[in-house]
């Protein structure tokens, strides 16, 4: 085939690759919205230190799979004393009457993913001002806010104007929205590396130790750490810990041939995306772990001592790099959750069936 006429396809596959939603992270008053590069979106009320918080988030595209929730207590905080949720929200003072038939219900936990029951309930409360607790008036959801997030979930899913829409509903087909992006396939490694001999680990080690230049590091050299992996069967991953505050640590990362003589080459982290709250690509490696067998990276950037707010990252290696694979965030410490429950701004999926080999470069 002519030069020609590849060069469109190849074109046409390059920009298949790179296409997603760009991720976003917006504060309106009193609501929070996350959305990810699938156009994913979760809406919370905060803070959420009170232990009464509303959650709204849905899919992108047709398949929509809608859920709101409203809950008393979590993980901080355990399970907190009072009556069933049921019986006890106020809404601007009144009783809040709920049509549960198709909700779940638990003594301070009510979900619903029934679309009917969802739009009924956003049309009582988007335009109230509070929800609070009978028995605990300062237990309150402000709904300050939650209006615009969810007009800006319906701009970013292309539902504004369709009768989908939850804000701006409109005559255009519940069908007529933007499709969901495809999902970043991460390709995951063949077969784990071949462990570490002793020697090796003790060469490496000292390497580390003694020749990686670690001069912009402020951590004193004799609490620095050294820690290395086999990341192929050809080269590992060394990790050395550079900088260190109350409750962070940050790294730096070399790939390292396993044998004499040790060639050593930086490692950096690039995100497919500049996330909201930062102004470049660049990630450091901050709380690191890695797991060899998986080859996955893992990042942990609290944003304080207790662990609710921060950032994390998973990290893929397939080969030659480390790709991201997951990338969660949360801005607001409030104590409301950990770092599993973080809102996610980036995600991907291991391929059916497919791996790839580890090759010596």
């Amino acid at each position: 085939m002519p030069y020609w006429m590849i060069l469109p396809f190849v074109s046409l596959f390059l920009t298949a690759l790179s296409l997603h939603a760009e991720p976003l992270h917006k504060t309106f008053s009193n609501w929070q919205i996350t959305c990810n590069n699938l156009n994913s979106c979760v809406a919370r009320s905060f803070p959420g230190d009170k232990g009464l918080v509303m959650t709204v988030s849905r899919h992108a595209g047709v398949n929509d799979r809608p859920l709101i929730s409203i809950d008393y207590g979590n993980h901080y905080s355990g399970e907190l004393n009072g009556a069933p949720l049921k019986d006890n929200l106020l809404l601007d003072g009144q009783r809040l009457r709920l049509d549960l038939k198709h909700w779940e219900v638990e003594s301070h936990h009510l979900t619903t993913s029934h679309a009917i029951s969802i739009d009924e309930f956003l049309q009582q409360v988007m335009d109230a001002g509070a929800i609070q607790l009978l028995y605990r008036p300062d237990a309150s959801i402000s709904l300050q806010g939650l209006k615009a997030a969810l007009l800006l979930m319906d701009d970013i899913q292309g539902r504004v104007n369709g009768m989908s829409a939850w804000v701006k509903r409109g005559s255009r087909s519940a069908e007529d929205v933007t499709p969901e992006p495809e999902v970043p396939v991460i390709m995951p490694l063949s077969h784990p590396p071949l462990a570490l001999t002793r020697d090796e680990t003790t060469g490496l080690i000292d390497f580390g130790t003694w020749r990686i230049n670690t001069d912009e590091c402020s951590l004193d050299p004799q609490r620095r750490e050294v820690s290395v992996a086999p990341l192929s069967d050809q080269k590992a991953l060394l990790l050395i810990s550079c900088e260190m505050g109350a409750y962070n640590v940050i790294d730096l990362a070399f790939e390292v041939t396993r044998s004499l003589p040790y060639v050593a080459k930086g490692v950096t982290l690039t995100l497919p995306f500049v996330p909201p709250s930062h102004t470049e690509k660049q990630l450091e490696l901050v709380n690191a772990e890695y797991d060899a067998s998986s080859g996955a990276l893992l990042t942990y950037n609290k944003g304080r001592g207790l662990g609710d707010c921060g950032l994390a990252t998973r990290w893929q290696y397939d080969g030659r790099e480390f790709v991201l694979a997951d990338y969660a965030e949360e801005s607001t410490c409030d104590a409301w959750h950990g770092s599993a429950d973080w809102p996610s701004l980036w995600t991907t999926q291991p391929p059916p069936t497919a791996s790839v080999e580890i090759t010596s470069q």
